[in-house]
Order: structure tokens, then sequence, then C-alpha cells
């Protein structure tokens, strides 16, 4: 995208001679800001505009222009295209509003654009946005307020952003905070440049490093499924702040696992396995684009912890205790190095509080500070100050910058204190390489961050999504539903581990289909239109002799038929009961904007009451199964609790992984339920106990 960053030429189309209007605004900027190339003022009723030659449209301009900036109305946007496209315009960048949010004319506008760009060779920006920034090359191409207060120092941190006002008001923040752009975009309504192709260009671009991302809507989601590789490949953070996590998913759905994967949570666990960092606010953005910005990283978790208050400092360790971090104790050699300069100690300790005896020792910081950071079980170093001020804070800065030099392991700065009382000390750490924070627990979470970025695994990422294969026999139509026996069949045809069962209609058949199973066995109703048997009445269990039976066939079927009247009764199943089970698991497939998701969790009835779940977009392999499976909270109950055989943990990964191939090979949008898997002890496998598919009528990507 170099003719986006570095057009030869930027035209203005709707540039204006009114004083403060956004057309001679935008001219000012370009200028002001020091780009280099031609300047085209465009617009039929001026013959000039800020000493510039005015042109009546941009195919009249005589040098080359890449890049258009179009400030006119929506209604003219599309003459306005035309003529880029009769100069070769390679970029536009759409300003005006009054498109896709304003409903289904605006989006049928958007469309119409999209289509004449790409039919034209041009990529359209926008509409409805501010436009973007590149420091490097002096091009300041929008008209955010913040253009006139601000000269842009080039620097390696990207922005890209939905929401024009709140995106430029994320760089006003981090100037403020000492932080410098290589690239920062406002996508606006997206429609045709997306998100997830800007953050492609940069994670390809020279000058940038770090990237963020502000994201609403997301437009060709699927796209974001090849930027994890290319993050880790690249060695750059994606760093994404994602509104709408209040949302309730928007699908409604029968199965468990469709309500379980919200939109949100399918975003969050997409995220973690793309390695991309995800935030809550701008505050957390903002710090870890300044660790980020530092080019080092930890080789392990071990964090040592420096500080002048003893509050802080277990502030520090609890935050870092709850983000999964180790304070290691120190080394032999550490110990008495520090308590050689400070005999006054009692326990040389992690964390190391040296208290006000920094202000009366001054060698004491540095030493301390140097035999810290030569620890190997330090990996990270934490710095916490409170209320230092005038000398004390420029003699702390040269000797932590003085020992910064001497590792390569990160060293980050907590100050709790008033900005008036060290006047521009965090900007001067901060563009010396060492991230500052207001409080330790931001730093915490900052480290946290750094951490899991360092540690990811070639396993970041996620497959392409192959292409679809053909129904297998039995599928159901789009809006059919299949009962519990047609489901089986399709996962059994496929080899994965189903219980036996038997289809009667009568209280004599169930029974002597009992006998011949073998006791004890479970009585089931078999009803597409009965989705979960439990609450309907239609589940009976631990059944151990004929009577039991008949009189629980009758039961069913009277309850199922109270519940709903107009279902349909196949009849039931009468099913072997698996017993000795170690563990119930639910595992589920459902679609998603970025293609299928699985789900695994604790199953049973009450899987959507606590909800301890874990995510991954499909396909997985089984290590990435076993991951997933150590994530919920209930793991340990696979393991072995209070004298409880470990489960065969290995069968049941295998079958979460066989589940996940289902899901990118069988066609179409459909959501699986298998609640509950019967995990076995180790060696004795698994058993699918019961299974609901459901295709959507609508299929096609969302």
């Amino acid at each position: 995208m170099k003719a986006l960053w570095q057009p030869r030429g930027v035209a203005v189309a709707g540039a204006s001679a009114t004083p403060g209007s956004l057309g001679q605004r935008l001219l000012g900027y370009l200028r002001d800001h020091g780009y280099t190339g031609g300047v085209y003022p465009v617009n039929p009723r001026y013959p000039e505009v800020n000493g510039l030659t005015c042109y009546p449209s941009v195919r009249d301009i005589p040098g080359p222009v890449d890049l258009v900036l179009a400030l006119v109305g929506a209604e003219r946007v599309m003459g306005t295209l035309q003529d880029c496209a009769a100069k070769g315009v390679a970029y536009v960048v759409v300003h005006a509003s009054g498109f896709g949010e304003m409903g289904a004319r605006g989006l049928a506008l958007e469309q119409e654009m999209a289509d004449y760009a790409r039919a034209n060779g041009m990529r359209i920006i926008g509409p409805n946005c501010i436009g973007l920034v590149n420091p490097h090359d002096h091009l300041v191409a929008g008209f955010s307020p913040l253009f006139s207060r601000v000269k842009f120092e080039p620097g390696a941190l990207g922005l890209v952003t939905q929401s024009g006002a709140l995106g430029y008001g994320i760089v006003s923040l981090a100037v403020e905070r000492g932080l410098r752009f290589s690239r920062i975009v406002n996508t606006g309504n997206e429609a045709d440049l997306c998100t997830a192709e800007l953050v492609e260009e940069l994670l390809n671009d020279d000058v940038t490093s770090t990237i963020l991302v502000y994201s609403e809507g997301v437009k060709r989601a699927a796209d974001w499924r090849a930027l994890g590789s290319l993050s880790l490949q690249r060695g750059k953070p994606v760093i994404v702040l994602k509104s709408g996590r209040s949302e309730i998913g928007s699908r409604a759905a029968a199965s468990h696992t469709a309500s379980l994967a919200g939109d949100d949570a399918v975003w969050d666990a997409a995220f973690r396995q793309l390695g991309m960092l995800r935030v809550d606010d701008v505050d957390d953005m903002l710090d870890l684009a300044a660790i980020f910005q530092q080019p080092r990283r930890p080789a392990g978790p071990g964090v040592g912890v420096m500080t002048t208050s003893g509050g802080a400092g277990i502030l520090a360790v609890d935050s870092l205790s709850a983000a999964g971090l180790g304070v290691p104790a120190f080394g032999d050699r550490t110990c008495r190095e520090i308590q050689a300069v400070f005999p006054a100690f009692g326990t040389i300790a992690n964390p190391l509080d040296l208290t006000g005896q920094i202000l009366s020792d001054p060698t004491l910081f540095r030493t301390a500070l140097r035999s810290m950071v030569s620890d190997p079980v330090v990996n990270v170093l934490l710095v916490c100050f409170c209320v230092l001020q005038g000398a004390e804070v420029d003699k702390a800065i040269e000797d932590l910058l003085t020992v910064l030099a001497e590792t390569d392991k990160p060293i980050l700065v907590s100050r709790t204190g008033g900005e008036f009382l060290a006047p521009g000390a965090a900007v001067r750490l901060q563009h010396a390489g060492v991230p500052v924070f207001q409080t330790p627990a931001r730093a915490a979470r900052g480290i946290a961050a750094l951490v899991r970025f360092a540690q990811r695994g070639r396993a970041a990422g996620v497959a392409p999504l192959p292409a679809p294969g053909p129904a297998p026999q039995g599928w159901p139509r789009p809006g059919q539903n299949l009962t519990e026996r047609e489901a089986k069949c399709l996962l059994a045809a496929v080899g994965l581990p189903v219980t036996r069962e038997v289809l009667v209609t009568t209280p004599a058949e169930a029974a002597a289909v009992a006998d011949k199973m073998g006791y004890p066995v479970v009585l089931k109703i078999d009803s597409p239109d009965i989705a979960h048997k439990t609450e309907a009445g239609g589940l009976r269990l631990g059944l151990r002799d004929g009577t039991a039976v008949q009189g629980a066939f009758g039961d069913v079927m009277t309850g199922v038929r109270t519940f709903k009247p107009d279902a349909l009764l196949n009849g039931c199943l009468v099913q072997e009961q698996v017993e000795g089970c170690v563990a119930e698991i639910l595992v589920g497939v459902s679609p998603s904007p970025m293609g299928p998701v699985v789900t695994v969790g604790l199953g049973g009835i009450f899987v959507e009451v606590f909800k301890d779940v874990s995510q991954r977009l499909a396909p997985l392999t089984a290590a990435n199964s076993r991951t997933m499976l150590a994530e919920l909270r209930g793991f340990k109950l696979l393991t072995g609790v209070r004298g409880q055989r470990p489960a065969d943990i290995e069968a049941l990964a295998e079958l979460v992984a066989r589940v996940s191939q289902l899901a990118v090979q069988w066609p179409g949008q459909w959501e699986l339920d298998l609640n509950p898997v019967l995990v076995m002890p180790s060696g004795q496998g698994c058993r699918i106990a019961d299974a609901l598919l459901i295709v959507r009528q609508q299929q096609g990507a969302t």
C-alpha cells in the first residue's frame, strides 16, 4: 500500500476557500505538517484555494495523484469516484457520512461504491471517517482538530481504528505519554478496505513494530484467521480493543453450545488463539503500547520487584500473582551482594523494599538494581517508586538507565505520585525504553501481556479454512431437526464412539430390548421436536429391570405429550447406561463469523450455570484439544481427585480434535451438542451419550 502512505500527489475533492471549513483545513494540514508531494484542491467554484490552483475535477489535475480526500456529500461520491477512475487514482478516502449507518439505502450506496472501485482498480477508505496519518513522510490526510495541535514525531506504533473521534482521542493520549506513531488510519464504515487488511499491511510494514486496533462491528471476519501466524512470524504484537462485550449474542439457538459461544466469547477465544492481546479500555491499550515499544522480551515469567514502599510491593506481588506470574526467591549471590551494601536489612527477599534508605544512601539503588537484574531467576524487573521528586528522581533515572544499558532484560517502572512532583520524568524514561505506569497493578497487567506474547508457541494462529466436503449420507435439510438417534448415526459413521441404543415403540418391546442389552439402561424420548429431554420429562436413568422399563416408557410418553402436545414422537430409545465414568463433558460446535467454533466444558445439566468452558476456532489438533481441557476450572476432575482414577484425557482430546475436523468438513452452518460425553478411566476411552445436531435455515458467511 505504498501509494496510500507515500502518495506522489494528494487531491482534496471539495476544497474550500471559506476560512475554517473542512475543505480549507485539510489543505492546511497537508501543508503545515510538511507533506512534500503535490497538493491539488478540487472544486469547480474556485480558480484557486490557499494560493494553489484549484481544478474543476480530479481528472483535470496535470500531475500524478495517488490519494484523493473526498469531502463531497454522499450523493456526489459516485461522480467523484468516476473522476478518480479516469485519473488512475489508487486510493480514495470518503469522509462523508450518510451511508450504511443510515440504513438500507446507505448500505446499497456503500456496496455500489465498493463494486465500482474494485472494477476500476481503486481502494476506498471509509466512508464516514476522518482520515489517515503517516508521520514518517509528514502526511496528515484528514480533519481531526488534533492535527492543529500536534506535530507528529515518527515512531513505530501503528493504529487502525473504526471510530474516528475516539481513535484520534486515543492518539492524543498516546502522544501525551510520549508514544510515537508510524501509521494511523480510521476505517469508518469499511465499505472496502477493512481492519483485517490494514492490520496485515502493518504487520508487513517495516516501520511498524506494534499494532493497536479499535474495532466495533467486524467485517470480513474470516480474514483475521491468517493474522495470528503472520504476527508470530513478524514478531509484532497486535493489541485489540473491541467494543460490544455487553451485547447479547445475536443467535437464538436451541443448543447449549451456541448460547455459550456468544459473539464476544468467540472473539475472546479467537484473539487468544491468534496470539493477539485483547484489552478492555484505552488505558490498558496504551499501557501495552508503552511496554511493547521497547524491544526487550522476557525469557520467562520470573519478576523481580524493587520498591521504595512496602505497600506498593504488596500490591505488585498481588497483581503479579493474579496474572499467573512468579515472584521467585533471589539466588544466594544476589542476597549476599545486597546485604553487603545494606546490612540493616534482615532478610533479602523478593520484593525488595529499599524504604527511605534510598534517600540517604545514593549507591544503594544502583547496586541493588544491578544485582537483581543479574539474577537468573529474574526475567523482568519492576521498580516501584512513590513520591520521589527533584534531584532524587534525576539520580534514580540515571542509575536505572545505566543498569538498563548493561542488560537485555526488560525494566519497567511503577511511579505512584503526581506528575507535578517530577515533571517530564515519565516521558524521559519512556523515550529511553523504560515503560512507566501510575500503579503497580497496571504495570503487572502489562508484564503479564509481555510474558504471554514472548512465550507464544509455534501453535499460535489458526489453520486456513478448507473447502467443505460433501454432505454425509443422512445429512438434514436446513431447518430440519434430527433426533438423537439420527445424529448419532452420522457420528458413528465417521468412527466416533457412541452408546448402544435401540428405538422401541411399545412398553413390552422396551422391556425385551433392555433384557437383551443388559441392565441398567436409560430410556429417552426419540423426537425431532424435543431438543432437551430433561426439561420435557423425556429421560429416565438407572432402570434395572423390565418392570421399571415398561413403567418408564409410559411415564416418558405421557410427560412429553403434556410438555409439547404437538411434538412428533417416534417412540423411545433404550440405551445402555455407561457406569464408572470419571466425568461428563460437553463437546460442541457452533458457527461464527470467523468459522466454526469448538467448545469444551463440564457437561450435564449445569453447563450453562457454571459456564466452565474453553473455546477455539476449528480445526484443532489433539495437542490443541489438551490445552483447551487444561484451561477448564474443573480440569482437576479429569486428573483424579480424592482417590478417583484419572480420566482418559488422551481419548477425550482425540475426540475433540476429530469433532473439530468435522466442523470444517461438513457443509453449511450447523450446531452440534455432544452432552454428555462420558469420559472413562485412563485407557478406557469415551462414550457419546447424547447428541443434538441443528442445521440452520440460512447458510453462507455471516
